[in-house]
């Protein structure tokens, strides 16, 4: 047959919560199924969890992670190295490995709480950003690492000017005034590959595949923090708080 690889729902619809998948691989990290609507982790985002139930023994089995392996690298002027295509290992626990049958039926279930967070803490580290850009020419060149999680947002750059408390009370207050703007937000994909996709507010857009909210006004309220993680490293941190009208958009339906 042609080479494995996972058909990915969210990037059709990033609001399903339920889709129905062949199990077409079982290897010693997990599963993985010809389709899914469970984002695997990737710059920076955490993966889903959730639940796969087996169809013919309605057993419910929960999914802890997901991630992305295999597939190929793309190189796009103006865009980092990504993979894209691929396969995506749900990975559940390796003692409920070994009865499971390739061709089997499942339905996947995804942890709607924590998606809708992690989605929102993406857009809103975005934000974040979008205005530290603003006050430091070139600082968005000098990220090192990011996470992003249901309970906060994090950049590392390397630079010896550490955020002072004027700064982060300014990308703070700035934040909050364009949450309360209701700004729309957009993803766009690149016009030669489908997995390649950008994140757009304002005139501002970088390059992003993760799962983003289409407005500032779900971001409710914003606090921005900073961490000293070395001397030539600066860590910011975004939480978000009253963020609660976003999971409605969330709906039960299969693809």
């Amino acid at each position: 047959g042609g080479k494995m690889r996972t058909e990915k729902l969210y990037y059709k619809n990033q609001f399903l919560t339920t889709c129905k998948a062949k199990l077409i691989e079982v290897n010693e990290r997990g599963l993985v199924f010809d389709k899914t609507i469970a984002y695997p982790e990737g710059g920076g985002q955490i993966g889903d969890s959730g639940i796969l139930i087996r169809e013919k023994t309605k057993e419910e089995i929960e999914f802890l992670d997901t991630t992305k392996i295999k597939g190929r690298n793309i190189y796009l002027e103006d865009f980092p190295v990504i993979k894209v295509e691929g396969v995506i290992i749900h990975h559940i626990n390796i003692s409920l490995l070994n009865n499971l049958e390739l061709g089997e039926e499942f339905i996947i279930k995804l942890n709607v709480e924590k998606r809708a967070k992690t989605t929102l803490h993406h857009s809103g580290l975005h934000l974040a950003l979008m205005i530290l850009a603003n006050m430091r020419e070139g600082i968005d060149k000098k990220i090192v690492g990011a996470k992003i999680t249901d309970t906060y947002g994090r950049l590392d750059f390397s630079t010896e000017e550490k955020f002072s408390k004027e700064e982060l009370q300014k990308i703070e207050d700035k934040c909050n005034e364009l949450i309360q703007e209701k700004l729309e937000i957009s993803s766009y994909h690149h016009t030669v590959e489908n997995e390649a996709i950008y994140w757009k507010c304002l005139d501002y857009s970088v390059p992003c595949g993760g799962t983003h909210c289409d407005n500032t006004k779900y971001l409710g309220k914003m606090k921005v923090k900073r961490k000293n993680i070395g001397k030539t490293s600066e860590r910011l941190i975004i939480e978000l708080n009253e963020i609660e009208e976003f999971f409605k958009l969330y709906g039960e339906d299969n693809e």
